[in-house]
């Protein structure tokens, strides 16, 4: 089983009660009555594991591509970042708190931007 296989099993077994997802040949097994809350709250817990996962994806792109002090020189021009859209604010500070844990913290990305005169 895949590792979005059993991530979705696991929100299944977890969110709604649902014992397996494999198709098992029989109505009273392979349909289920699920409460909206119950469903709201699987898809909630996917749509977190999925961008769980794309950070950890970013995260490992950063590290294979980007030297720490690059890293941390991108993450210091991106703080101080304003436009007047709040969405795109969110979004630059996700991606400088993205950059930041990528070399592990706040304060070593404070480190290296002050050993590159930032």
């Amino acid at each position: 089983m895949t590792t979005t296989a059993n991530t979705l099993a696991k929100i299944a077994r977890e969110q709604m009660q649902i014992e397996t997802l494999e198709t098992r040949q029989h109505d009273a097994l392979d349909f289920h009555t699920v409460a909206v809350w119950e469903a709201k709250s699987a898809l909630q817990a996917a749509y977190d594991a999925g961008r769980a996962d794309a950070s950890a994806s970013l995260v490992d792109a950063l590290r294979e591509s980007l030297s720490p002090e690059a890293v941390a020189a991108i993450a210091s021009w991106l703080q101080p970042a304003r436009t007047n859209d709040e969405n795109v604010d969110r979004e630059i500070r996700w991606l400088a708190e993205q950059l930041a844990q990528a070399l592990g913290g706040w304060d070593q990305q404070n480190r290296l931007a002050e050993e590159l005169g930032l």
